[in-house]
């Protein structure tokens, strides 16, 4: 089968070479600004674009091809949705190159950032230049690569200081009683004379004491929601994207009240005039990852804004809330018996139609002597017709079509890796023979660094002789491999976990499809409203570069 090029800089409509034969690269000029930036003119977006977009125009070599922009993102994580569209164009061949202001506009993690210049850069054959640092992957040299490694690091002491002093000073606020949250909660809105404080919505508080006296009445949390659906009620996520708050990546659909919002808002006691803050908590400066904060951590504040229901009927929601908490308990346990099961897809099983994870339910027979396991859209189970369609499969079906797509796919590697390694191993008298010279120029080379310590041989003479051997010794080096075992040595390896060479032969006799299996192989399912899966795996760029070496065949 014949294949497009995938050489970098050479997609189609793509201008031709330079007259004097110079390469034309395609370029992304990035843009980010995180909060931190904020007030800093230089660091502006309009300055940050208006600065590349000059440095491009001044380069005949480099094309303007598209530009992405993260506004409020941190430094400290790579996972913006600016960074992560340009990325993609950059595994598509649509970009070879990325231009930013300085190293910290790209990130402030140093561990992170070295990588992507040290291994990712060379391994996609994408040039990486960095306008204020001086910074060509194209033309850097040893002494780019150490300052590239300092102002890496200093960028992360700066994210780290920041974090301290971030901290620090929002502790000092939550102590003293004020609101320190992105938006107010529903019901109420920033006072607009203090705006550390909350004031009561004249708009959205009769809502929440609607929603608080049904639920006293014993109404059920899909009870309420259809309630409100039907009489049209915009729900706080909808009332946030009206306003542009919270918006940040989500599309401009109507968002519908659901059981999750219902249950944390029955439950969260600033309706009494209580504010708890610091529910969750992350530490940059510390290493201390995302995580629920235990009651003794969180900040709390008795009689810190007006309340919108009395705590009578707030306690007698409580109440019931509980009890039906027990119900529940007590109710699961006649099922114990049964088997459960384990959704080990997590987040990356996902309605095709509305986006959102799919849910794993358990069903049982009128004997209860069995238990079904189904997966099936959250937002239909909830709202049904009116939030998505009737997206489902049984989970027995969906391993089953797991477990034949990623054998499908460690075949392919395995056939495609003894192909390559075939074509790849020379006849065995030359690589005897190469291998023998090869062990005799290393020794040389040790021996005339020797000669030279021991004053036996000149520089001069040392380094001609040393660039003779050296140039031999890479010869030798080159014919020992052949570009499909290099392809073979440099395929990628995942951010955190291991290259795919590990990952065959770890699973490769496997009988069921598994947690760790899914890990390591499965980026993202989408399951459609026929049942149709769609299975995007990991590794796709390392089976590409074996796809290539193997001339084109299909897999």
């Amino acid at each position: 089968m014949a294949r497009k090029s995938r050489k970098p800089g050479r997609t189609p409509g793509q201008a031709p070479e330079a007259a004097r034969g110079e390469r034309i690269w395609n370029a992304a000029l990035y843009v980010r600004l995180s909060v931190e930036d904020n007030g800093r003119d230089s660091d502006s977006i309009e300055n940050q674009t208006r600065l590349l977009e000059a440095y491009a125009a001044e380069r005949p070599g480099l094309r303007r091809a598209a530009l992405f922009v993260d506004n409020g993102y941190t430094g400290t994580d790579f996972q913006r949705p600016g960074y992560v569209r340009m990325m993609e164009s950059v595994k598509r061949g649509e970009i070879d190159c990325i231009v930013v202001k300085d190293l910290s506009r790209l990130g402030r993690d140093y561990i992170a950032t070295s990588q992507f210049i040290e291994r990712l850069c060379p391994l996609l054959g994408l040039r990486f230049i960095a306008v204020n640092d001086g910074l060509d992957t194209l033309t850097m040299t040893g002494e780019g690569r150490l300052s590239a490694s300092l102002s890496n690091i200093i960028n992360d002491y700066y994210a780290r200081d920041i974090s301290r002093k971030v901290t620090t000073a929002l502790h000092a606020r939550m102590e003293r009683g004020e609101f320190v949250a992105n938006y107010a909660p529903y019901g109420y809105e920033r006072d607009p004379e203090d705006r550390s404080r909350l004031a009561v919505c004249a708009e959205t508080a009769p809502v929440v004491r609607q929603i608080f006296a049904w639920r006293a009445e014993g109404g059920s949390y899909m009870g309420i929601c259809r309630r409100l659906n039907a009489a049209g009620v915009p729900s706080p996520g909808e009332a946030r994207l009206a306003r542009g708050i919270g918006t940040r990546g989500r599309k401009p659909e109507t968002i519908l009240w659901n059981r999750h919002v219902l249950t944390e808002m029955l439950a969260n006691p600033v309706y009494i005039g209580r504010l708890v803050q610091r529910k969750q908590s992350r530490c940059l400066y510390a290493g201390i990852p995302a995580h629920v904060t235990e009651e003794a951590e969180r900040f709390v504040t008795q009689d810190a804004h007006p309340p919108i229901v009395d705590e009578a009927l707030f306690a007698r929601v409580q109440a019931l809330n509980g009890a039906q908490r027990q119900r529940a308990k007590a109710g699961a346990g006649r099922y114990a018996h049964l088997p459960a099961a384990n959704n080990i897809y997590g987040r990356r099983l996902v309605c095709a139609r509305c986006g959102r994870a799919m849910k794993l339910h358990r069903s049982f027979s009128k004997d209860r002597d069995r238990a079904y396991f189904m997966f099936k859209c959250p937002t239909y189970a909830e709202h049904g017709a009116a939030g998505c369609r009737d997206v489902k499969i049984r989970k027995a079906e969906l391993d089953a079509a797991v477990l034949e797509s990623i054998r499908a796919q460690l075949a392919a590697f395995a056939r495609l890796r003894t192909q390559a390694e075939e074509r790849s191993a020379p006849p065995v008298p030359a690589r005897r023979a190469a291998e023998t010279r090869l062990r005799d120029v290393r020794a040389q080379l040790s021996a005339l660094y020797a000669a030279l310590k021991e004053g036996d041989v000149s520089k001069d003479a040392y380094e001609r002789q040393r660039e003779t051997l050296s140039g031999e010794l890479r010869a030798l080096e080159a014919q020992m491999k052949t570009p499909e075992r290099a392809a073979l040595e440099a395929e990628p390896a995942m951010p955190d976990g291991p290259g795919w060479e590990a990952v065959l032969a770890r699973f490769a006799d496997e009988g069921e499809v598994s947690a760790g299996m899914v890990e390591a192989l499965v980026e993202r399912m989408e399951l459609q409203e026929d049942g149709t899966l769609s299975i995007r795996f990991r590794f796709r760029d390392a089976l590409e570069a074996l796809r290539g070496a193997d001339g084109g065949g299909a897999a």
